[in-house]
């Protein structure tokens, strides 16, 4: 939970129904048409903030205003008649007293509110670079985290007020959130010694980077190194070479491919080859076996005609009677026999056109085999390691290419640095001037950056590829361009993108932090011609990482149209400028 957030907003006077605002820790958002009022809440809030000035039509009869806030320990009510500078506080949060106080002097209104952040103590900080100091109040650095719709989309940082002269006292309440450090002590002699020995720091750092940019250009030209247009060329001649091998590659294993194919079908002709070649064997093996059973058929008819037939027999020795003249096989077997005959001399012949058959497709075989082990054998013994050597030549040569942009780049370096500790040696002694943007350390500031690419990449903006954080002019660079380049849509864009960083930074690495954010119409212009789908996209995005990221505190957006979203975790309050539905507009009975 935040150190407190605003529970309640309540406008009334001179008999008029009050007007009500209930908000919630997180995300709230107040959104309707034009001229209804929606302005009319930061101006409220600011005006119970301490400020002096109020934008608010007093014909509307309502003169005073009331904000409720719930802390950890309890409650408090500001409640501030407009046009007056006493605010009276009525407080059960212990650590606030109640009773009445003003915008100015003794008894001030920010002194509340600092404690409810924490800071119980009277500071002093930094007003101006004579080392002036101002005291630490609310309204020091109010201005970064409730950003009125006539701000918002402003071409300097939001972190800074419009008062030039304030720019200083503004960081140096930024710096004091951040680390906790005042500068009430701080000793102009003492910031001199501090100053003569960052020179001193610097011209040190100089001399060694220039030693050691030496030491390294003495290694490099040692490499050997030749001209910047021969290496180039080298570089293309070895690429088209490795075109040229990797295109033969591709070639020969489509070869390969082919070969294998053909392999496939005559190798398939082979078995069926050896398949009829054995089934002529087993044939002939038939036919020899049929000429045989039949020549002894024939041989034993003709045998037979020398045998001389029984008369008796020769068991019983009574007479045999004589039998009719037997058939004989002589002559049909003869004819079968010579019919197989015939057949096994066909078979013979068909056998030995199978057997050249064969032979030639074994040849073909062998042919084809010894092909594809040639083709595989140039790929895998000449074309790849030629392959492996260009390549291990283009970087040798793209190496030197690297080795002469390094060398290039390290005398503009040492050029660069030579002139700089030149100006370092020669910098007049001055009396010292307070610089608070000095103090900012490269951590701080790369932290900051850190938190604004992720909310920036996370809103998707525009073509975004990097930003950071100028610590000059405390605003954003985004792909190398000011953020004052922009159009106003763009600019409110990214003013809420770096206050919307500030919050969650405050609230995760601060010393102290508000944990309160309020903005009017932060995407309210961004729809500018041409780059209307685009900014469409960036609205959605930007509400949607508000909708996921609420643990950093409370927000208060004010804005005309919302994008289409699940604003379900999100207490959503519509304004219609219809009487015949919804709420109006923010003062009852006020129609503009």
């Amino acid at each position: 939970m935040p150190n407190f957030y605003i529970k309640k907003l309540i406008v009334s006077g001179n008999g008029n129904e009050p007007s009500v605002l209930e908000f919630d820790e997180g995300l709230n958002i107040i959104c309707g048409p034009s001229n209804t009022g929606k302005s009319y809440i930061l101006e409220c809030i600011d005006y119970l903030f301490g400020s002096d000035n109020i934008r608010f039509d007093r014909k509307t009869g309502y003169n005073n205003i009331k904000i409720i806030v719930d802390t950890d320990n309890g409650s408090i009510t500001f409640d501030r008649e407009i046009d007056s500078n006493k605010i009276k506080v009525h407080s059960n949060d212990h650590r606030i007293e109640s009773g009445d106080y003003r915008t100015s002097g003794k008894k001030n209104i920010s002194d509340v509110w600092l404690r409810l952040i924490g800071i119980d103590e009277e500071h002093f900080i930094i007003k101006n670079s004579r080392y002036d100091k101002q005291r630490l109040t609310w309204r020091t650095f109010s201005h970064m985290f409730l950003i009125k719709e006539s701000v918002v989309f402003q071409e300097p940082s939001i972190l800074l007020p419009k008062q030039n002269t304030a720019h200083t006292a503004a960081l140096s309440a930024l710096f004091f959130l951040i680390t906790g450090q005042d500068f009430a002590d701080s000793d102009p002699k003492e910031e001199k010694k501090i100053k003569e020995a960052r020179k001193k720091a610097v011209v040190d750092y100089i001399n060694k980077r220039l030693s050691d940019f030496a030491e390294r250009k003495n290694e490099l030209n040692k490499l050997p190194v030749g001209d910047e247009e021969y290496l180039q060329e080298k570089v293309e001649n070895v690429l088209a070479e490795i075109a040229e091998t990797e295109a033969k590659i591709t070639d020969f294993v489509n070869r390969s491919k082919q070969l294998l194919k053909e392999i496939y079908v005559v190798s398939e002709q082979l078995a069926e080859c050896n398949t009829l070649y054995n089934r002529y064997q087993a044939l002939k093996s038939q036919y020899a076996s049929d000429i045989k059973r039949l020549t002894f058929i024939v041989e034993g008819e003709l045998h037979k005609r020398n045998m001389h037939p029984n008369s008796k027999c020769p068991f019983c020795d009574s007479s045999i009677p004589s039998l009719q003249k037997e058939a004989t096989y002589a002559e049909a077997s003869h004819a079968e026999l010579h019919r197989i005959q015939l057949q096994l001399d066909d078979l013979v012949e068909a056998e030995q056109d199978l057997i050249k058959e064969r032979s030639v497709l074994e040849s073909k075989l062998a042919t084809l085999n010894s092909e594809k082990s040639d083709v595989e054998l140039l790929i895998k013994d000449e074309l790849k390691p030629k392959i492996a050597a260009l390549k291990a030549t283009l970087y040798d040569y793209r190496r030197a290419i690297e080795i002469r942009n390094e060398s290039v780049v390290i005398s503009k370096y040492e050029t660069t640095m030579k002139s700089e500790l030149f100006e370092a040696m020669i910098e007049e002694e001055s009396e010292v001037e307070f610089k608070i943007k000095n103090y900012f350390s490269r951590d701080i500031i790369a932290t900051l950056d850190s938190y604004l690419n992720r909310v920036l990449e996370s809103c998707k903006f525009d073509a975004y590829s990097s930003a950071y954080l100028d610590p000059s002019s405390f605003d954003i660079i985004i792909n190398g361009t000011p953020k004052n380049t922009y159009g106003k849509g763009y600019r409110a864009f990214l003013n809420t993108v770096l206050a919307i960083s500030l919050m969650e930074y405050l609230s995760d690495k601060g010393k102290y932090a508000p944990e309160l954010l309020i903005i009017d119409s932060p995407i309210l212009s961004l729809k500018e011609k041409g780059d209307g789908v685009a900014s469409d996209t960036m609205k959605a995005a930007l509400f949607q990482y508000l909708l996921d990221n609420q643990a950093h505190g409370q927000v208060i957006i004010v804005e005309n149209d919302i994008p289409d979203l699940d604003y379900s975790n999100a207490n959503v309050i519509q304004f219609t400028k219809d009487e015949s539905y919804g709420r109006y507009g923010f003062l009852n009975g006020v129609r503009q």
